[in-house]
């Protein structure tokens, strides 16, 4: 092979080689679920494009992919929950000065036709969350617990209260913004060790109070029926008594009856009691 072509065949391959990097370069992924904005030596352009391959001009040319679904982030107490791998949930002190620890998570979305007006503002979803959303929860969820007792911050009230305060807080933060709140909640409340504890002891004793109660309650039921077993049985005698009354036949039947089985037997009647017994085979009153 002859010097010209060996020059040739490299300057072939130098420039297959540099299409290869300049293609791979050019190539610009933007994923499902995500809006592509498009950037001129960084800087936003104001163009958009869709999910899916996409070629631009190396170095000068970029696309920035930006999520468009849901996105949940979340402040906690747990390491490696959420985005961050440290503890990162919001700190507040109570009315009594206690600290709580309070695990919230924010869920928003970025409005699909204003990506380009987000990344000019925020640059990044994370920088957003941690240059908007944090603080003004933050701050709010201190103001919030500064009015509520330790005892009353972890119940369901108290939950309500410090996400209906982060709620209207980031709403008027999101106000002209190109994102849209959709929920925010409590997750959970981590209460100091000491307190804790006695919440649980108040807890302890207040069941054992509604068992005692339990008890007396049904002590009164007991009671109750045996007094209508017991008026119940009255009324049944003095039926039987007023009956006796009426046909004397049958308690002449009765007496006859005891006679033959040697039994002692009470009959009551209105005026009194009758007995009947077979040793004297007579009848009392």
């Amino acid at each position: 092979m002859s010097l010209k072509l060996q020059a040739g065949a490299v300057g072939f391959a130098v420039l297959l080689i540099f299409s290869l990097i300049g293609g791979v370069l050019a190539y610009e992924q933007v994923p499902e679920g995500n809006q592509g904005v498009t950037k001129s030596w960084g800087a936003v352009t104001g163009e958009t494009v869709e999910a899916g391959a996409h070629f631009k001009m190396p170095i000068a040319e970029s696309v920035q992919p930006v999520e468009i679904r849901p996105r949940t982030y979340t402040m906690s107490q747990t390491k490696g929950e959420g985005e961050r791998s440290e503890a990162d949930a919001i700190s507040v002190k109570t009315v009594d000065g206690a600290t709580v620890n309070v695990d919230i998570t924010v869920r928003y979305s970025i409005k699909k036709d204003q990506v380009d007006k987000f990344v000019s503002e925020w640059n990044n979803e994370e920088q957003m969350e941690a240059r908007l959303i944090r603080p003004t929860i933050r701050s709010q969820l201190r103001d919030e617990a500064s009015d509520i007792s330790t005892s009353n911050i972890y119940t369901r009230e108290g939950r309500e209260a410090l996400s209906t305060t982060g709620k209207e807080a980031l709403e008027e933060e999101f106000e002209g913004q190109p994102i849209t709140l959709e929920k925010v909640q409590v997750r959970n409340i981590d209460l100091p060790n000491e307190i804790e504890n006695r919440l649980e002891e108040k807890e302890e004793a207040k069941q054992q109070v509604l068992v005692e109660q339990e008890k007396i309650e049904q002590e009164k039921k007991k009671k109750e029926q045996r007094i209508i077993q017991a008026q119940a049985e009255a009324e049944e005698i003095r039926i039987q008594g007023k009956a006796l009354d009426n046909n004397p036949r049958v308690l002449e039947l009765r007496r006859i009856e005891a006679l033959k089985e040697g039994e002692t037997i009470y009959v009551p009647t209105d005026s009194g009691s009758v007995t009947l017994t077979k040793e004297t085979g007579s009848s009392s009153e």
